[in-house]
């Protein structure tokens, strides 16, 4: 555990303990329940402002180390929040820019926005603006090459989810690009785990059960034999199957509707615990259950949303499944009721992949792809994003700071908008705006937007989420143990499998064991023990921030080598690089039943906050409270289309 892992120096000089400002009260502005105001101090995070991670800062994608929102990404945003950063009067110097459009934020949601702006004045000039230093938001390319072999994996937005009921103006959108989904059929194999006779698995963790063992499933389902020896009882074994094979009628007496009626006023944990009577060590078993898919587990989730989702225990209340959605369930289950597509339609990047392909349609020459087949091998010049003449100037490592209208009235014909560069504030002119960056932020820099405006975007809070992609040796050790994904009951990390098979022309998945392979690494930071998501925000995000990245490692390091320990992993031998994705603003937050008493009829915050504002509108997946590639497309065309 404590020998260096090869092609980097990551801990040299890097700082391990947290200082007691940083635990204390100095971090509280990043608490869901904070709407604004001062803070008495910015806290600096253990590795220090400038640590952006390790390797040419000049091809971010290739970067490895602490990423996603790295340190220097969020330094403004922070010292705007805390109310610091006006401090020292400082000056505004006019860069004599002048667009038709400037967008803020450069993730799906702010590139579809240019795309959409330029199909509708097709001579346009665009500047898009953000903070981090790599665009595509949280759709992040992460690279690495072990022996000189290009391995590709993703940093964030994951696949485009269940296509077929996407709107027809984000459908447009991949047509508009090239994107064939159907060509996933053939490029992801989805043969790769039956032909390697891998296996979905769980581990159970030492600090919640008697001790750490995995359990291997059989056709992705627990059974009696697969969990003969976990450490469990009997009893609570028992108590799982039931549940999981024959539940019972755990709502006796209650006709169809109530019985609904029912699961809306509880959280799938209340409804085991109070309802199907599971004992304690279930409920411990399954907390996490839904936290890859949703970031935040049981205690939090709806038992609507779960019975909508077949989850275990609810077969027995017979309820009828009509045809349409039940309104009391969220959005996307409600969007995806009766789709039934698999989960194939990956780049290798991920979602970057839109966003390279968005990028090669707006900006010439930057070496992004034309076609969706030369997306994986296509290497952006990141010098070629900001280059005047160009129609449209991506510019990364610019964070926005204020957004107003000419004079301050929103009759005016321009708008002003202030970014830092290096320290310094410059100022561009715009005849629109398309605010596509986290809602929360809009607020601290549109200071002259209505009260009740700003309260509704701070309540869209994002969770908290890390996808870390480890770059290993081989992957002898998961076939030996038939294994190609697991949930852990509990720790740093919640998820961890091997990287999706896909393949494209020129880019080859590994091929068997004894290659090298990407594992992505899934850690939800909402904070258990709330029975409303937005209460873990806080706390969740908190940590985060306050930990240095040799914490990180430490943790991705034990797990794996506790999950794989029978299969001959040596951490120290088979691990080759490690990229963290940080994101402390993550999944955009959805609302759900019990805890969103508004939903579905409203008023809903989201809806509220995105009002446009005179020249000003908002788009990003936050705005439509679902955290998809779709939604964010979708808000970028509304917010396209809202401009005056």
């Amino acid at each position: 555990m404590h020998r260096k892992i090869s092609r980097r120096d990551f801990m040299d000089g890097m700082a391990v303990a947290v200082g007691g400002a940083v635990a204390a009260g100095a971090l509280s502005g990043c608490s869901a329940g904070s709407y604004g105001g001062l803070h008495n101090e910015v806290a600096t995070p253990p590795d220090g402002w400038n640590y952006a991670g390790a390797g040419n800062k000049a091809y971010p994608p290739a970067m490895t180390a602490l990423r996603g929102s790295t340190n220097p990404a969020m330094r403004v945003p922070h010292e705007l929040r805390d109310g610091f950063y006006w401090e020292g009067r400082k000056s505004v110097r006019d860069s004599g820019e002048r667009y038709d459009l400037i967008v803020v934020g450069a993730g799906i949601s702010g590139l579809s926005a240019a795309h959409y702006y330029k199909q509708r004045k097709p001579d346009a000039k665009i500047l898009i603006l953000d903070n981090h230093d790599d665009f595509g938001g949280h759709a992040r390319r992460n690279e690495f090459r072990p022996n000189g072999q290009l391995l590709i994996g993703y940093g964030g937005s994951q696949s485009i989810e269940a296509p077929s009921v996407w709107s027809p103006q984000a459908k447009k959108l991949l047509t508009d690009l090239g994107i064939e989904v159907q060509k996933f059929n053939t490029y992801y194999n989805q043969n790769f785990n039956k032909q390697w006779k891998l296996n979905d698995s769980e581990f159970f963790t030492r600090d919640l059960f008697s001790g750490d063992h995995l359990a291997v499933m059989q056709d992705d389902t627990q059974t009696a034999q697969t969990l003969a020896s976990a450490p469990m009882s009997e009893q609570a074994k028992a108590a799982f199957l039931a549940l999981q094979d024959k539940p019972g009628d755990y709502l006796p007496g209650l006709p169809d509707e109530q019985k609904k009626l029912k699961l809306v006023e509880l959280t799938y944990k209340q409804y085991l615990r109070d309802y199907a009577k599971m004992p304690d060590e279930v409920l411990n078993y399954l907390q996490t259950f839904t936290s890859d898919e949703w970031g935040f587990g049981i205690d939090a989730f709806g038992a609507i949303d779960a019975w909508a989702e077949d989850y275990p225990g609810f077969g027995g209340l017979k309820l009828n499944r009509t045809k349409q959605p039940y309104k009391y369930c969220g959005p996307t289950v409600q969007l995806q009721w009766n789709e039934d597509e698999p989960y194939i339609y990956h780049f290798p990047d991920g979602n970057n992949g839109i966003c390279k392909l968005l990028i090669g349609q707006l900006i010439p020459n930057t070496g992004a792809p034309a076609t969706m087949d030369a997306e994986p091998l296509a290497r952006i010049d990141y010098t070629k994003l900001d280059v005047a003449g160009n129609d449209v100037r991506l510019r990364l490592g610019s964070p926005c700071v204020r957004v107003q209208h000419k004079g301050g009235g929103i009759d005016a014909d321009e708008v002003e908008v202030d970014f830092d560069r290096g320290g310094k504030v410059y100022r561009a002119h715009a005849g629109h705006v398309v605010m596509a960056c986290y809602n929360t932020m809009i607020p601290y820099l549109m200071q002259d937007l209505p009260g009740d405006q700003k309260q509704n975007l701070f309540y869209g809070t994002k969770l908290p989420i890390v996808y870390a992609m480890v770059q290993l040796r081989n992957w002898e050790a998961w076939q030996k143990l038939r294994i190609y994904h697991t949930r852990f009951t509990s720790g740093d990390w919640v998820v961890a499998e091997l990287d999706y098979p896909v393949s494209f022309p020129g880019y080859q998945f590994s091929k068997d064991p004894s290659q090298p392979i990407l594992v992505h690494m899934i850690r939800m930071a909402t904070a258990p023990g709330y029975d409303n998501p937005r209460g873990g925000i806080g706390p969740g995000r908190r940590d985060l921030f306050a930990r240095p990245f040799s914490s990180f490692e430490r943790t991705i390091r034990d797990q794996l080598a506790r999950l794989l320990s029978g299969g001959g992993f040596d951490p120290a031998k088979d691990i080759q690089a490690v990229t963290v994705n940080r994101w402390g603003h993550g999944y955009a937050l959805e609302y759900g039943r019990p805890w969103a008493k508004f939903w579905p009829d409203g008023p809903l915050p989201s809806v509220l906050g995105r009002r446009p504002f005179g020249r000003i509108t908002i788009a990003n997946s936050d705005s439509q409270n679902r955290a998809y590639a779709d939604a964010a497309i979708d808000a970028a065309w509304r917010a396209v289309n809202e401009l005056p």
